[in-house]
């Protein structure tokens, strides 16, 4: 509560009920009731973040631990160093003459797998689980039948390879999960949805709202105030519909070669970054 003392320097009434914050990833998740072992965020940002829910510590060196908002509970967590922010800067020096939802209806008429061509997007380095600051990002597989549209889709679906990477490394741990929501801004573009469950054969639940962590944050001060119980967030924000995953032949082709492109490539990123490039 604020004291007589922090009123007087603050200007808050004094018995204000204070509480504490979490991370933005923690609060996203909260926001769309991600709550038990087996659970888990996978949001659409700047950067994909993902979080799982544990009942146990997973410990593995290419997934990073924390303690969960609950006693008893743990989180596995994950997350790719470049994806929104690399539609934007797609969207800035390549198309600045279009909007999102113009080049999301250019990616939508390219065909799936955009004519054989492949984006590497670590145009920041990359997280998990290679956790290579020196990665770079790349357009492989170009020629002249290629346009903006299977562009920006190849970006889409090489963030969504990147993303079922990090679900084979969940896997690989011991951690897969039962369920995944989805929640960010990215989540209206239904080409990079429909590709990520697609490509890591993991169906996801939209809730209806993916405003995230300001709506999180909303439901934890109100769960500290003790107005709402933690399973209250399903009335607070119910599930809208499920994204399911579709085979798709050209990606079982291409995504092994996604993966070798950056093993076979990765030796001349680090001498570009090296050298200052």
């Amino acid at each position: 509560m604020i004291t007589a003392g922090a009123a007087a320097e603050t200007g808050l009434a004094p018995g204000t009920p204070v509480t504490c914050g979490t991370i933005d990833a923690a609060a996203e998740a909260i926001s769309v009731g991600v709550q038990a072992p087996g659970e888990m965020m996978l949001m659409y940002g700047s950067t994909i973040f993902v979080v799982e829910v544990t009942a146990t510590p997973v410990r593995d060196p290419r997934l990073w631990y924390a303690p969960w908002l609950f006693p008893g509970l743990h989180a596995a967590m994950a997350g790719l160093a470049t994806s929104g922010t690399l539609t934007h800067w797609f969207r800035d020096h390549l198309a600045p003459d279009v909007d999102f939802a113009a080049l999301a209806a250019a990616a939508a008429d390219s065909p799936k797998g955009a004519r054989g061509l492949l984006c590497l997007p670590h145009f920041s380095g990359e997280r998990t689980p290679i956790h290579d600051p020196r990665a770079k990002g790349a357009f492989f597989g170009l020629d002249l039948t290629h346009g903006r549209g299977d562009l920006f889709r190849a970006v889409l679906e090489g963030i969504a390879s990147a993303t079922a990477q990090i679900m084979e490394t969940y896997a690989d741990a011991g951690a897969v999960p039962q369920k995944v929501l989805a929640v960010g801004g990215g989540t209206r573009n239904e080409v990079w949805v429909q590709a990520t469950s697609d490509l890591a054969g993991l169906p996801q639940m939209l809730c209806e709202k993916t405003v995230g962590a300001s709506y999180g944050n909303a439901f934890l001060a109100a769960l500290a105030l003790g107005n709402v119980a933690p399973s209250d967030i399903a009335r607070w924000n119910p599930a809208d519909r499920q994204i399911v995953p579709q085979e798709v032949p050209a990606y079982r082709r291409q995504y092994p070669l996604w993966k070798a492109l950056y093993r076979q490539t990765a030796s001349i990123a680090h001498a570009l970054h090296d050298e200052g490039g």
